[in-house]
C-alpha cells in the first residue's frame, strides 16, 4: 500500500505535458489503474496545525526559538530557528520538518510531542537524556490533507509468485510476476573456455509479453537484448547447458 499527496493520473498527465517518452513508473501505474489491477482510494488525514513561535524551556540562559509554519496541503513544516547561545553571536537558520497525525513533530534537534493546554502549546522532547521542551501559543485547529492510497487488486495479487534464486551469498526469496516468455534467437560467438570441456556463446532474445507484461512495458516497448550461455562437455562427449542469463551476465 502506498499513500501519496498527488494522484498517478496527475503524475502521468504532467509527464505527458513535459513530453517524457521513457516508460517511467508514473505511466506504468496509470495503465495498471486503467486496467483495474491497482486500486485507488482517497482518504483525508488531519494534522495538528503547528504554527507560531516556540521558545526553549530548558532552564539555561541560552535563547532557542522556532518560528514554525505548516506548509499548506501537506504535513510538512518549515520556518526559522533563532539561537543565541552563551558567549556566541546570535544565529538564524531555516529548517524543514514534519508532523504526523498523532502530533509527533520532527525538528532538526529531535522529535517532539505536540500538546495543547488551553491557549498554550508545548513541544515536549521525546529524548530522555538531553531534554529541551518548547513553549508557544496553541492554534486550536487541525489541517486536513488529502491523500491518494494505492494497493494491488485481488486479481493482481493472485498473479504474484514467490521465487527463490541462488546467489553468491546463498539463496534469496522474492516476489515476481509472469510478464511473458523469452524467445531465444540465433546463437553466436561460440568459444571454448580455458579447458576444452567448457564453452560459452552469445544469443539474441526477444520477449512475448503477456497481458500484464504489456501493461508494464507498454504496447510498443517489447524488450529485446543479447544474453550469454555456458556449456560443459560430459564424459560421453556430448555437450549440456550449464548456465545462461539475459542481462548483466558475469561470464
Amino acid at each position: 500500500m502506498t499513500r501519496m499527496p498527488v494522484s498517478y493520473a496527475t503524475i502521468a498527465a504532467t509527464l505527458e505535458s513535459q513530453n517524457v517518452k521513457d516508460n517511467v513508473g508514473g505511466y506504468i501505474v496509470k495503465r495498471l489503474l486503467d486496467a483495474k489491477l491497482v486500486i485507488e482510494q482517497v482518504e483525508t488525514v488531519s494534522y495538528p496545525n503547528v504554527r507560531g513561535k516556540f521558545e526553549a524551556q530548558n532552564g539555561s540562559n541560552d535563547f532557542d526559538e522556532y518560528d514554525i509554519a505548516l506548509v499548506p496541503g501537506t504535513n510538512q513544516i518549515k520556518g526559522v530557528r533563532n539561537q543565541h547561545l552563551q558567549n556566541n553571536r546570535p544565529r538564524q537558520s531555516t529548517f524543514t520538518g514534519s508532523v504526523d497525525e498523532h502530533g509527533f513533530v520532527t525538528l532538526p534537534n529531535g522529535c517532539f510531542q505536540y500538546q495543547e493546554d488551553g491557549l498554550t502549546a508545548y513541544l515536549m522532547d521525546t529524548d530522555r537524556v538531553n531534554v529541551t521542551n518548547y513553549k508557544g501559543m496553541a492554534s486550536g485547529t487541525t489541517a486536513a490533507v488529502k491523500y491518494y492510497v494505492y494497493s494491488f487488486s485481488p486479481e493482481l495479487k493472485a498473479q504474484i509468485e514467490k521465487t527463490t534464486t541462488a546467489g553468491p551469498l546463498g539463496s534469496q526469496t522474492g516476489e515476481t510476476i509472469n510478464g511473458g516468455t523469452y524467445d531465444i534467437g540465433e546463437v553466436s560467438d561460440l568459444q571454448l573456455g580455458l579447458t576444452p570441456t567448457v564453452a560459452t556463446a552469445s544469443f539474441a532474445w526477444t520477449v512475448t509479453l503477456s497481458k500484464l507484461g504489456k501493461l508494464f512495458y507498454g504496447a510498443d516497448n517489447t524488450p529485446t537484448g543479447k544474453g550469454r550461455v555456458g556449456f560443459v562437455k560430459k564424459p560421453d562427449g556430448t555437450w549440456t547447458l550449464k548456465e545462461w542469463c539475459v542481462t548483466n551476465c558475469m561470464f
